[in-house]
């Protein structure tokens, strides 16, 4: 019989608790955490029941959204979920089982095109039998991605670091939202813009839940200005570039969406002071957690990229 992991208590914890636990937070579902786990609803209950007065503590509340960790359960989760993952490797390795080893990585749209894609192919080309997994996601989105468990770290503009809550952040560069423009623009060379200047034409902007939204109203809010008179916002920064190529319209977008284009001379910087939206960029991982090797492998090779387009 498999020796618990309890002293004296009635039910005492048991790996089987800790699988249960860990696969309720991730599903936030006890009907889909039963079926990953191959065993009953009644069952799971019943080991979460077992577990939570074990503990003491209500590590789940029931929503809409689903089964959501309390604060002790999310306190829990941060504590158990790496030693887990350590655990079911060492079983693997003992069984001779070969590791299947897989790296979930969430970015902001804006490092996809140059920071992401730079980092991920150094990693693809130095470990080709990892499985890497991306995904474009918003900081809001990628943070709740990070509670869950989900993605390993998430690389992003950091907005407000009480926000964070269980994570921690590691700065990598800092990049400012720009204004720019096709060269040819009749804003193109001008010294010494203004607001003013940027609102007689079309301004295009990240969608309306971007991170850098909250940055660019209290910027115009400093000067007094309103949001933009004419503005398009879009999802798509592809959409966003053409649109500058093919119009006399504005782009609010940070540096990196439109860097390339600004080193091949398509486009042009636009000479408006925004030493006021400068932001932190970095890594956004769960405290504690004892990252594989794989993962602590792409992460220095974000910190090693960062170094080389951001000096």
């Amino acid at each position: 019989m498999a020796e618990p992991l309890g002293g004296s208590m009635d039910h005492r914890v048991r790996l089987r608790h800790l699988r249960h636990f860990l696969e309720i937070a991730r599903t936030k579902s006890m009907t889909r955490a039963a079926e990953a786990l191959h065993t009953v609803q009644p069952a799971l209950s019943r080991s979460l029941s077992e577990l939570e007065a074990d503990l003491g503590k209500p590590l789940f509340h029931r929503t809409p959204q689903g089964m959501m960790l309390t604060p002790a359960g999310l306190d829990f989760y941060q504590s158990v979920a790496g030693p887990m993952s350590m655990i079911d490797e060492g079983i693997a390795r003992a069984r001779g089982v070969p590791e299947r080893q897989v790296v979930r990585v969430a970015m902001a749209p804006a490092i996809t095109r140059l920071l992401g894609v730079q980092a991920v192919c150094a990693f693809v080309e130095a470990y080709p039998e990892v499985h890497v997994v991306t995904e474009a996601r918003s900081y809001s989105e990628a943070v709740g991605r990070l509670h869950e468990g989900e993605i390993d770290f998430a690389v992003g503009r950091l907005l407000d670091p009480k926000a964070l809550g269980g994570l921690s952040y590691e700065q990598l560069f800092s990049e400012p939202i720009i204004f720019s423009a096709r060269a040819g623009h009749p804003l193109a060379g001008r010294r010494g813009l203004t607001l003013e200047d940027i609102d007689e034409y079309l301004v295009i902007g990240p969608e309306a839940k971007a991170i850098i939204w909250t940055e660019i109203d209290k910027f115009l809010m400093k000067h007094g200005r309103p949001r933009f008179r004419r503005l398009l916002e879009s999802s798509s920064y592809e959409f966003s570039r053409s649109m500058v190529r093919l119009t006399d319209g504005i782009a609010c977008l940070s540096l990196s969406i439109v860097r390339p284009e600004l080193e091949s001379g398509e486009f042009v910087r636009l000479d408006l002071n925004v030493d006021e939206l400068i932001g932190s960029v970095g890594v956004t991982y769960r405290s504690g957690t004892r990252h594989s090797p794989m993962v602590r492998a792409l992460f220095d090779l974000f910190r090693q990229k960062a170094r080389e387009l951001y000096p």
